[in-house]
Formats: structure tokens, sequence, C-alpha cells
């Protein structure tokens, strides 16, 4: 049983608004070019980078004070973090406020993360008003987009699909994500490939190909969800012929980087031998891996693998530990459950009770 394509999963901004060490300033986008760096914010972030935010904060402070943009963005954010400073979200909030009214980017993105999980709220606005928080988040994600952020234009897009903080609109969720795609940001072009793949740039029709194009694009940059969809493309012949062998090629990439239904996707093409050589141990050890994270179809396939002593050493308890995690979730397999009716001991199902157990326990530490 192969999955569903992740179609309408949509990757979030990868940079965080506050690091513990901020980033590299990346000074304000104009359409004249890119502005020069003060020495000042220069030589704030050498410091930062030897470790010393108490010195970059004393360099920056002047030049926020003299009307640096970047300076203030990024002595916002020293504020917010207590980089160097003691945290104080009234200084975090006056720089990055100054900072995206200035047009910086990175200020403007700063401000519009801590605004949408409240550690910020605008000077008037209700803490509590979660309808306004959303709308002044999101005028600060587009300002930041249109200034070159690619997170704020990842986020904008997001925004726009979701309809959170504005209407929903998809177009505008296309054009926002094509700008960071352009950029190279490996999640914009995931995004564009999961809107062509649900159909919702196209009245509801599927757009394989396009969304083949993008994926493409996002995986040789080793996006692992736009790899996993690419095999499923393939695997299933979406938009064209299937092909397992390359199905088989981009479930390993993701399966490598620990995406699980990859692993279960990889491990159905490996005990089939379709695109693969054909290999049960192999993808015995790959359905364990997906069950182990907790994927059911990789659960319910191992239980039976298990059963039958293929790719494994038969053991009763242990097929009864995957089944029953699997049953327990909902995923029904009324064979199994007539074998073990009719096959499994007391004392398989009372060790295979105590590994689920000791399964489940170590799952919740995780």
């Amino acid at each position: 049983m192969m999955p569903v394509i992740a179609g309408a999963l949509l990757a979030a901004a990868v940079l965080p608004a506050r690091a513990e060490t901020p980033p590299d300033i990346a000074p304000p986008a104009t359409e004249r070019g890119v502005k020069t760096v003060s020495p000042e914010v220069a030589n704030a972030v050498d410091a930062l980078k030897q470790g010393e935010p108490a010195r970059a904060a004393a360099f920056l402070r002047t030049a926020a004070e003299n009307g640096d943009p970047a300076a203030q963005a990024l002595l916002g954010q020293l504020y917010a973090d207590g980089n160097g400073v003691e945290r104080d979200l009234f200084e975090a909030g006056r720089w990055l406020r100054a900072a995206a009214a200035n047009g910086e980017p990175t200020g403007a993105y700063a401000l519009a993360t801590l605004t949408d999980d409240g550690t910020l709220t605008p000077p008037g606005m209700d803490p509590a008003n979660r309808e306004a928080r959303d709308s002044e988040a999101t005028r600060l994600y587009l300002a930041a987009a249109n200034h070159g952020s690619v997170p704020g234009q990842i986020e904008t897009g997001l925004r726009y699909v979701r309809g959170v903080g504005t209407a929903q609109n998809l177009t505008e969720a296309a054009r926002w994500f094509g700008e960071a795609a352009d950029a190279g940001s490996p999640d914009a072009q995931f995004n564009l490939g999961a809107l062509h793949a649900s159909g919702a740039l196209n009245d509801g029709t599927p757009d394989h190909a396009t969304a083949r194009t993008w994926f493409t694009r996002a995986a040789e940059l080793g996006h692992a969800d736009a790899q996993y969809n690419l095999g499923l493309i393939a695997a299933q012949g979406l938009g064209g012929p299937v092909d397992n062998a390359v199905a088989a090629k981009w479930f390993k990439r993701a399966a490598d980087q620990g995406v699980a239904d990859a692993q279960s996707g990889l491990a159905y093409l490996t005990y089939q031998g379709l695109g693969v050589q054909k290999d049960e141990a192999k993808a015995a050890e790959l359905y364990a891996k997906a069950a182990d994270q907790g994927h059911l179809v990789a659960q319910n396939r191992l239980a039976r693998l298990y059963v039958m002593g293929r790719g494994v050493e038969a053991d009763m308890a242990e097929a009864w530990k995957w089944h029953s995690l699997s049953t327990r979730a909902g995923f029904e397999d009324k064979e199994l459950d007539a074998r073990f009716a009719k096959h499994l001991t007391a004392d398989d199902r009372a060790t295979g009770d105590a590994r689920v157990a000791q399964w489940l326990d170590g799952r919740a530490a995780r």
C-alpha cells in the first residue's frame, strides 16, 4: 500500500526570527541595488562571530540612534534574545519597529514573528485580540517580503494560502512563493509544487508536470518532502508512466533523511523487487525504521513479515507488538486478527504486550 501525495503540505520559512547568534545582516534591497553595511554594523557582526555580543551591542546602539536600519534590526533582536544586553521586550519592539518603518527586511520579519507569537504587542492593540494580531503580523510579513526577505515571502505566501490575517488568495500565495523560489529557497519551491499537485491553481485539477518541475528543484537542494513526492509521482505514474527505478531513487534520498513515508515506500519496492533488486531483509529493515516512527502501514507490514518469517526470523510476539500498535491507532487487518486468534500463545501475547508498553514509554520520552 502506497501513501498519498503530500500535495497540501506547505513548508514554513526555515529562518528563525530569533537565534542564539543573529545571522549576518542582509541589508535592505532597493530598486537601486543593495545598501552598503555601515562600519558599525560590520564591526558588530564581527563581534558576534567572535562571541562578544556585549561589544556588538555597543557598536549597534550608536548606529541605531543615528537611524541606521540594519543596526536597529540587529539591536532589536539582541534585546529580544537577551544576547549581550539584558532582555528587554520594550527596547526590542522599539528598535524592530524603527527598522521595519525604515524598510529593513530582517527587522520587519523579526517583528512579524514576535507579533505573531504574542511576544510583542503593537502599541494600542488589545493583546487578546487574535484577529488584530494576525492582521498586523501579516502586514509586517508582507512588508518584509516587499523588501526582499525570502522567509518573509514564504510566510506571506503561507498566510495567503491559509487566509490568516488576510483573505485567502492562492494566486498571491503562488506569486510570493515564486519570488522566494527564484531566490533559491527549496521550501518555496516545494510549496509551489504542492499547490500545483493539489490542483489549487487549476480549478482543482492537479498539474503533476508543473509540480514535478518545482519538486525537482527543491529535491536537488535536499528538500526531503520534495524527494518523497517525486518518488510517489513516479511510483504512481502521476502525469506520466510509472517508473519504479526513479521512485526508488527519490524514496531512498528522502528515507536517508528519516522520512517515514519514504522508508515505507522504498520498503515496498524493495520487498517486491520493483525498480530495485528484491531484498526482503532490507525491506524489513526499512519497514522497521518507519514503524519505529509510528508509521501505521509500516507497522502492519512489519507485523506480517514477523508472522511469515520473511526478511526477519519469525517472531509472533514481535508481530503482535507491531500489530497491536497499528490497530490501536485505527489500522485494520482482519486477516492478521484471524491469524493471531488461531496461533498466538498466551506467552507470546504477554511478551508482545510488554514490548508495546516499552515502545510507548520510549516514544513518550522522545
